[in-house]
């Protein structure tokens, strides 16, 4: 009677201890049903668009959610993230005065200061050393309001 227990009890998996190497050609699975090894030997043909049709099936027909492998798709995930860089598009802008010519040098100074905010004792220490940012952190559109300002008065003019 002891031993029919025993056998009872036996039936349960065992827990084996997992050594992250599986021999080829083996099956890992124990104890598996006929109807799970047939299933398992259909899963196996089933090409990619087949089992994502597969998986959105089992989605709605039992209520379930398939992002529970996240994990392992987040693994994915960096590597493909190196193969296509997201490129952010830039919001903020600056305009970076280049060169003033001698000739035109009375207007520059008078957008210059318009632009920046400073006194117009200041404007000619501020441009003594070009290249020199006139407005930072502008939007686009301020951005090139002060570009086409400064290039109409004459000065080479970049937003960078």
């Amino acid at each position: 009677m002891i031993a029919a227990k025993s056998r009872v009890a036996s039936a349960k998996p065992v827990s084996r201890p997992f050594s992250g190497v599986r021999p080829q050609g083996r099956r890992v699975a124990l104890n598996a049903t006929a109807s799970v090894t047939e299933i398992v030997d259909k899963l196996k043909t089933l090409t990619l668009l087949e089992a994502s049709e597969l998986v959105k099936e089992i989605e709605t027909t039992f209520g379930v959610d398939a992002s529970a492998a996240a994990p392992v798709a987040m693994m994915a995930a960096p590597a493909a993230a190196a193969a296509a860089p997201v490129i952010e598009e830039k919001t903020t802008f600056d305009v970076v005065l280049e060169d003033i010519p001698a000739d035109k040098k009375v207007g520059i100074y008078k957008v210059v200061r318009t632009i920046a905010g400073i006194a117009v004792n200041q404007v000619k220490d501020f441009t003594a050393t070009l290249p020199k940012t006139v407005l930072e952190g502008a939007s686009k559109a301020d951005a090139e309001t002060a570009r086409t300002q400064l290039a109409d008065a004459g000065a080479k003019v970049k937003i960078a």
